[in-house]
């Protein structure tokens, strides 16, 4: 019976695993016929080298495998010299592809185990994004950038910067459910026997026609709908240990929730300032640098990192209409004599 170690490193079952030889095929299905031990060992044995072959390309594999072996073999002539230089006497040395048989036999091993389970991940993650493009129309907007969007209905929604909002392939036809994840403004087509529901992580808006703006960014711990127009009711999406009683809320109040504490909240908010955000206006009437950076924060919807110490505590102004990120920090950077990194979850304002 053979070795697990021996049976990876034997060319002819390589082939039997790849099906590129039928004698060799013929070969290896006989021995793992021959008794459930052999099936078994043939069956994890297979594993270890399909594995091997599927995240390792051929190239890559043999300049691996090549300087695996030279570096054995200069273990092996240095042990020689060695033993030579001590005069010791020694018995006949291990031919050098045993050695190497011995090694490459345990660092496959190792490196099948692993690189099979990563496999494995990336299939179940490929048929995960496979599973939700078939429920759904993924619309993603860049980061520091605004993206419109009809639906069916012909309900208007302007998605925010770094967000994607996930519309059902079957939108108005059952049901006009959709999945936000960021912010965005909508503009609700009406229907009475179609409520339109938004979802996010923990909160839930349902409404027959009206105006709203909700923000639901995953790296932020609240959550917020603002109404505009219409009336909105707004629920948690979990099962709270204490309330699970919905808000109804009219046009100029807001509902916040904080998962973290399980507390929802109804108030008042600015319409004037979240009029000018769906107008694409930026405004800024001798803000102080925080607040500057707040309002960036929750125009684009990334969190800002801070590096150094401003040197001096100005006051800003100015109005920008659908500016893009990158332009907007350009002229507060000129103005405040930093520097800024746009990076794939945050921006970086460096005062070194």
């Amino acid at each position: 019976m053979y070795t697990l170690e021996e049976i990876i490193l034997d060319q002819t079952f390589v082939n039997y695993c790849h099906k590129s030889n039928e004698e060799d095929i013929l070969r290896w299905q006989n021995y793992a016929k021959a008794s459930a031990e052999n099936e078994a060992q043939v069956a994890e044995a297979a594993k270890l080298v399909i594995a091997l072959n599927l995240m390792l390309k051929s190239r890559e594999e043999k300049i691996a495998v090549q300087e695996f072996k030279d570096l054995v073999r200069a273990q092996y002539e240095d042990l020689k010299i060695e033993e030579t230089s001590a005069s010791v006497k020694i018995r006949k040395s291990p031919s050098l592809n045993r050695i190497w048989y011995a090694a490459a036999a345990s660092v496959l091993l190792v490196m099948g185990v692993v690189l099979f389970d990563q496999y494995q991940k990336k299939e179940k993650a490929e048929l995960a994004v496979q599973q939700e493009q078939q429920r759904y129309r993924i619309y993603k907007s860049p980061l520091g950038e605004r993206l419109t969007v009809t639906l069916a209905d012909h309900s208007k929604v302007i998605l925010n910067s770094n967000s994607v909002l996930k519309v059902p392939h079957l939108y108005n036809k059952d049901s006009r459910k959709l999945v936000l994840l960021g912010a965005a403004y909508f503009e609700v087509s009406p229907n009475a026997s179609l409520p339109f529901v938004i979802e996010s992580s923990d909160m839930k808006a349902t409404v027959l026609g009206t105006s709203f703006f909700m923000r639901a960014y995953p790296h932020e711990s609240g959550q917020q709908v603002e109404l505009l127009t219409g009336k909105l009711k707004v629920q948690k999406s979990y099962s709270s240990e204490t309330d699970n009683n919905p808000e109804i809320i009219g046009p100029g109040e807001m509902v916040m929730l904080n998962r973290s504490v399980d507390l929802m909240e109804k108030e008042t908010f600015d319409v004037p300032s979240r009029e000018s955000w769906i107008k694409g206006q930026l405004k800024f009437n001798n803000t102080s640098f925080s607040s500057v950076v707040s309002a960036l924060e929750d125009w684009y919807g990334v969190p800002f990192e801070i590096r150094g110490k401003q040197q001096s505590a100005g006051k800003f102004s100015g109005t920008y209409e659908n500016e893009p990120l990158e332009r907007v920090l350009n002229i507060f950077c000129f103005a405040t004599d930093c520097s800024f990194k746009i990076e794939k979850d945050k921006v970086i304002i460096d005062f070194n």
